[in-house]
């Protein structure tokens, strides 16, 4: 367990971590509020802010606020108020401001670790509930929802002038496999294809039915099309066994740019219509979008 502990004296900072790291806990210490604030907001692996309420230069409340407002619903923070106020007002006012528990100075050990051995019951919980909400039930990629915020955040992260391409597959005649094999095989294949593409692609969703979104950070459209040939290639050699025998599938594919001036909605419309132009060329191929306004 990932422990931020902020307190303003050194002696209790040395000695919590103590206890905490002998337990196996990694622990990072300040005395700054708004120095441990930044480094939260940092580094996704912290699963616990422990702090006091009685810290500069941003109040212990004001910073349970903050943090909670940084992490958001996606991301599993447990954060535990250290206060030598016993008040029931004092509690409550933790709580309202984002805490989700409270332990009293000076601090008890043996209590501290149940209350974080709750706190990591709480955190895989949380974990389990976000994955299941982003995740396709089927093949384990991105769901279409946590696609589309995925993308969003990426393009933040990247420097406006630095490319992303988006790619939509589609597995050609999918209907007809079900029709042929069996619904079982439908799903076999709908599994294999997400697989062979995670091992090329960064990001992986599938959309619904037989379709699937790639997303190419950094990659010029020609660049991804490079390697969604090279999954659609995969993809037409791999063998899958049914009762009556062995069969095989194809993908087409539709590639597009996306710039930062412009909704993600228009590269994927752009890849769509790539991808109906790869269908009715023949499909089994890979196709690059044209420009299109956002009009």
């Amino acid at each position: 367990m990932h422990i931020v502990l902020i307190d303003p004296s050194r002696v209790v900072q040395h000695k919590l971590a103590a206890e905490l790291e002998a337990t196996g806990c990694y622990v990072d210490c300040f005395s700054a509020s708004d120095l441990a604030l930044d480094y939260v907001e940092r580094t996704p692996t912290v699963d616990v802010v422990l702090t006091s309420l009685e810290l500069e230069p941003i109040p212990g409340l004001e910073l349970c606020w903050k943090v909670r407002t940084l992490v958001g619903e996606k991301r599993p923070l447990h954060v535990i108020v250290m206060s030598s106020n016993t008040s029931e007002r004092a509690l409550a006012e933790a709580l309202d401001c984002g805490a989700d528990d409270f332990v009293v100075k000076p601090i008890r050990r043996e209590e501290l670790m149940a209350r974080l051995r709750a706190a990591n019951r709480m955190i895989t919980l949380q974990r389990q509930l976000v994955e299941q909400a982003e995740t396709d039930y089927l093949t384990g990629v991105l769901n279409r929802r946590a696609f589309m915020s995925t993308m969003e955040t990426k393009r933040r992260e990247l420097d406006a002038s630095d490319p992303l391409s988006v790619c939509l597959l589609d597995i050609d005649r999918f209907k007809s496999i079900n029709d042929t094999y069996g619904h079982d095989a439908g799903d076999a294949v709908i599994s294999a294809v997400a697989r062979l593409a995670s091992e090329e692609a960064p990001i992986v969703a599938r959309l619904g039915g037989e379709e699937f979104a790639i997303a190419f950070p950094v990659l010029e459209a020609a660049e991804a099309a490079h390697w969604c040939e090279v999954i659609r290639g995969a993809v037409a050699r791999h063998a899958f066994n049914a009762d009556t025998g062995i069969f095989h599938v194809s993908c087409s594919f539709g590639v597009s740019g996306w710039s930062a001036d412009e909704p993600i909605e228009v590269a994927l419309r752009r890849a769509d219509r790539a991808l109906m132009n790869a269908k009715q060329s023949g499909r089994n191929r890979v196709c690059i979008g044209a420009e299109l306004t956002q009009a």
